[in-house]
């Protein structure tokens, strides 16, 4: 089964958590697909979650009070995890173009793709999961 996860939502709990959760997710199910040969996970990044291509640097710790958030998130390691786990990573063009983001940015590995051909993309999978 060749399932497609959409994730168009950034930096959502990545300030208070060690993980960006569906990053951390997709993770954890290619851990379970390298079993099978048949499964594949796709990563598409749409939206604001555009802006994790380009992410070089860690979160900042966070503090409140005397607590600290000694191992925060690290999306730039996240991406490369899944990439060098081969789990195709595909991003927007135009949702990079919108938000003045340089395709010469990209980390090796990041596959761009156009709108108009989302359709096949989508085509292509068994299920999509849009987060």
């Amino acid at each position: 089964m060749k399932v497609l996860q959409i994730l168009d939502q950034a930096f959502r709990t990545v300030v208070e958590e060690q993980d960006e959760t569906i990053l951390w997710l997709i993770q954890c199910m290619q851990k379970k697909v390298e079993l099978n040969d048949i499964d594949q996970i796709q990563l598409l990044l749409t939206g604001q979650a555009v802006y994790y291509t380009q992410q070089q640097k860690q979160q900042p710790p966070l503090k409140i009070g005397d607590w600290v958030q000694t191992q925060p998130a690290n999306i730039n390691k996240d991406i490369g995890n899944l990439i060098s786990s081969h789990i195709p990573v595909y991003v927007v063009y135009e949702d990079l173009w919108d938000r003045g983001l340089e395709m010469e940015a990209l980390r090796e590995g990041i596959q761009v793709v156009n709108r108009e051909h989302l359709a096949s993309l989508f085509e292509q999978a068994d299920q999509i999961w849009h987060w």
